[in-house]
């Protein structure tokens, strides 16, 4: 391939977006430049990420592999190990120039290692309205970088808790707060895509995993635990207090918890909801048992610009594990072998290919006490168990009957189960790469600020 022919590759990844506040009735954002991606290029309605864990998840996205396999699919927080051959080494080796923008968590993951420009990384906290959204831009408007490249941009905006600005604060920009940030971080995608040439850049549009929005109409009565005005206020402040202060973030960061438990167990009769409701109500995405349900691992997958000559809606279920394989094909570059995942691009042309199971696993620990689950999801049931014990956390759900996953049928489905509990060990008989850099007590503690100590 030639230089010129090298298109350049737009990644955007927006932290805990879920797939049914971007495509389907469930929408009530207002999102034209995420629509018209869609409108002009290909989405994959059945999107589903490795794991509802930040860190985890975007190694996954970057290597093409099951957690697992690249040491991050232990019971608890650990680095991404630095042997493992990503895909952005891949187009380094390509001659392409790689840069990120991405949440510090990532670059104290070490998952960001490959990217060349020094300010890679951004505080976990800084907005989009805050000054982010305008650096993006500088970037892009500034030659500041240089062809061919791929660049990586991480919001994380609407990560809990969600600060939405004054202009987007109303009902017609969404039901939720949730929704109404969407909105919001949509006019940043509109800004930053006016400034790329879509028929010489591949646009990739995804989420490292979805989250609960405590929002519901119950009785004719709307009922919102989203964080209140007191709790995103305790969260800014502690996000001010020094490192070295320690013992002070932390009592915030507890008395936050304490303030959200405390409503959840005296304003709500628990006895009158469904059992969607109650996980919805009363869960977070990083509570025991609760981390492989649609709300938390179906996310939005759009390909669209240089490369895309098809305008679909793919309602086939499609791994993350998948995006770079088809990146390399649309490019025309040759992806590494031992991958998990395969290249979308013959379905994206109209081919039929065989369905095939996705893996999927819970969210490290970080410390004792949290219960790792590991399962399978195909194109009508989703299977999850506990880790070490094949009896224990054993769900079973019917997606096409039961797409809320309220009626647990692992007792009633035995044939079932045992094809995919078959399946699933045959994934898992794979080659598991070992390593051993945990994490450090710094990156703990700012996992625990984020909310990861579930």
């Amino acid at each position: 391939m030639t230089e010129i022919s090298k298109p350049n590759i737009l990644f955007i990844l927006v932290d805990s977006l879920r797939a049914d506040k971007v495509f389907g009735k469930n929408k009530t954002s207002k999102i034209p430049n995420i629509e018209s991606l869609i409108k002009n290029g290909v989405y994959f309605e059945q999107a589903i990420c490795s794991t509802p864990a930040t860190g985890v998840s975007v190694s996954s996205i970057f290597t093409g592999l099951y957690p697992f396999k690249i040491g991050m699919g232990s019971e608890k927080y650990q680095k991404f190990n630095p042997k493992i051959r990503s895909c952005i080494q891949i187009l380094k080796e390509n001659d392409y120039n790689t840069y990120a923008t991405s949440p510090e968590i990532t670059n104290d993951l070490g998952i960001v290692c490959d990217f060349e420009n020094p300010d890679k990384s951004y505080n976990n906290y800084f907005s989009l309205f805050a000054g982010l959204g305008n650096q993006i831009i500088q970037k892009i408007s500034a030659s500041y970088l240089k062809k061919p490249w791929f660049f990586y941009i991480h919001i994380f905006d609407l990560h809990k808790p969600v600060v939405v600005p004054k202009k987007f604060d109303n009902e017609k920009f969404g039901a939720s707060q949730y929704e109404r940030m969407l909105s919001a971080i949509d006019f940043w995608i509109g800004e930053i895509l006016e400034k790329i040439n879509l028929s010489n850049t591949l646009v990739i549009f995804t989420a490292d995993h979805g989250d609960y929005i405590p929002l519901i109409k119950h009785k004719d009565k709307i009922i919102n635990l989203e964080p209140s005005a007191t709790e995103k206020n305790l969260w800014k402040f502690g996000n001010k207090v020094p490192q070295n202060l320690g013992p002070i973030k932390r009592k915030l960061r507890d008395l936050v918890h304490a303030t959200r438990n405390q409503i959840k167990n005296t304003k709500l009769d628990h006895s009158s909801f469904s059992e969607y409701e109650k996980r919805i109500l009363l869960h977070q995405r990083q509570d025991n048992e609760s981390d492989l349900y649609e709300d938390l691992i179906r996310v939005p997958l759009i390909f669209s610009g240089y490369g895309i000559t098809s305008n679909s809606v793919i309602p086939r279920q499609t791994p993350h594990v998948d995006i770079f394989p088809t990146i390399l094909d649309i490019i025309g570059i040759e992806s590494q072998k031992q991958v998990d995942g395969r290249s979308l691009l013959p379905i994206i042309n109209g081919k039929k290919l065989r369905d095939s199971y996705v893996y999927i696993e819970s969210s490290p620990g970080i410390g004792k006490g949290k219960d790792k689950v590991i399962g399978l999801r195909s194109s009508n049931f989703k299977y999850f168990r506990d880790l070490n014990n094949t009896g224990r956390v054993l769900h079973l759900y019917d997606l096409k009957n039961d797409p809320l996953e309220e009626n647990n049928i692992a007792n009633k489905s035995k044939p079932v189960l045992k094809n995919l509990e078959e399946e699933l060990l045959k994934i898992r008989s794979g080659s598991y790469e070992k390593y051993g850099d945990e994490i450090s007590e710094e990156v703990k503690q700012v996992l625990k600020e984020l909310g990861y100590d579930k």
